[in-house]
Parts: structure tokens; sequence; C-alpha cells
């Protein structure tokens, strides 16, 4: 009987703190799950390129809207990122292109013309640029540019491209040392040459078209815009062209990792 009692009363206990026992892996797992921009369930690198989450609701800011004293930290705010760009290249096979700090003259025709005189959302004064030639070398650059500093706004190109068929990923970042906001966009080879190429004579070519009817302050004739929408499909295709090569690429590297 004493025995039939003990078996029956640690079955009671047992009964009582199951749900003490659940509740707390519950609340774990919720803590364990942080926001992230790489999706985890990805099968290849072009998954979690296009899984990259935007940010880009808020309005982002320089610690001070004095043109003067934004441009005289631009230099500095440069050579921190050009540092860091250096030694992420290094680790992840990528190259970067590191053109001049945005002049004076520019900065402030921006501020009056874009911002309404607010220099604070100036955010591309110091700036550069990451080329990879595989989505992996692309991924691996973005992480640890995560790793080292503050990720202030995303736009993933990748999975909305522009209308062109264009695709980068254009990133804003606060320095670590400096504290300033500065750009930094993410290409693929074969989709920044285009750009730098056949897109700019397309934009050559239709600002021409645009620029005669302009000239006689007349509409666009139908034969106009025909060529330009012929000369825009020709550049989507070679946009196109060449994201699916990358999506293969990647497709094929991920199945020789599971073979």
């Amino acid at each position: 009987m004493n025995k039939l009692f003990r078996t029956f009363f640690i079955f009671l206990i047992l009964l009582s703190t199951r749900g003490a026992i659940a509740q707390p892996n519950e609340v774990k797992y919720n803590k364990l799950a942080p926001p992230s921009d790489f999706s985890q369930k990805s099968a290849n690198d072009i998954e979690q390129l296009m899984a990259l989450h935007e940010h880009n609701n808020e309005l982002v800011l320089q610690d001070t809207d004095n043109l003067h004293a934004l441009m005289s930290r631009a230099p500095v705010a440069q050579q921190e990122l050009i540092s860091l760009l250096k030694m992420i290249s290094q680790s992840s096979n990528t190259d970067i292109i590191t053109p001049a700090t945005k002049s004076y003259q520019r900065a402030a025709q921006k501020v009056q013309a874009k911002f309404n005189g607010d220099a604070s959302q100036l955010t591309d004064i110091a700036r550069a640029s990451v080329v990879a030639d595989d989505v992996k070398s692309l991924l691996l650059s973005y992480q640890q540019l995560r790793q080292h500093t503050e990720i202030v706004q995303l736009k993933n190109r990748f999975a909305h491209p522009k209308v062109s068929g264009y695709r980068d990923l254009n990133v804003l970042v606060k320095l670590p040392e400096s504290q300033m906001v500065v750009e930094v966009q993410f290409h693929l080879n074969d989709i920044a040459q285009i750009k730098s190429g056949p897109e700019h004579y397309v934009y050559e070519q239709i600002q021409q078209i645009e620029s005669q009817a302009k000239a006689t302050s007349r509409h666009l004739n139908d034969i106009e815009q025909a060529m330009i929408a012929k000369l825009r499909q020709d550049s989507h295709k070679q946009y196109h062209k060449a994201w699916l090569s990358y999506k293969r690429q990647s497709l094929y590297s991920s199945q020789r990792q599971v073979a």
C-alpha cells in the first residue's frame, strides 16, 4: 500500500511541475530568435542574398546638421572606411572601389536641392564599393561589415531590382571610430560592368532622344518612344542574363557541397 501511495505521489509531483518545466523553454526559445539579416533556412547563396531583410523605414541622420563640421570629418571617416574594407576584401576575396569624398560644392547643392537645407540627411559624403566575382564572396564581405559596424539602412536591390534590371546591395553604416554614417555598395562584377558600359550607353542615348524633343518643345513621338523602349529592353536583357549566370553558379556550388 505504501509503495502504491509513493508511486501515486511521485506521479502528482511530475504532473504539477510539467507546465513549470515547459514554460522556461518557451521563453528561452523566443530570446534565442533575435532579428537577423540571414535566413537560417536558405539552401544556397542566392536564397540567402534574396532573403536579406531591408532596413529602410526610418530616416537616417548624421549626428549634426552642420555641413562644415561633417565635411571636416569626412576624410577621417573615409580613411576609416577604406582601412576596414581593405581588411574585409582580403578575407572575402573581393575588390574595393574608393572614390574621393563628395566635394563641398556638390554636398551643399544636394543638401539644398534634396534635403531642404538639412545637412544631417547627407549620408554619402564618404562612400565606397565592394565588387565580388560570386554571390558567396559578396555575402561574406557583407557579413563581415555587419560585424564591425552598425547597419542603419539596407536596400536589397537583388531581391527588388530597379526597373532596368540592375541589382546591388546599398548599405548605410555607422563607423565605430568616427561615428559617421557612410555608404557602401555591394556589386556583382558582371552586373557592375553592364552598368558602367552598356547601361551607361543606354542612358546617354535616351538622354539624347529626350533632349531633342525638349529642344523643339514637343512630346516624344511614337518612333522615339519605341526607340527608348527598345533600348531599355536590351539593357534589361543583359542584366537578366548576368543574373541568371550567378544563379546557376550558386546552384552548382550548392549541389557540389551536398555531393
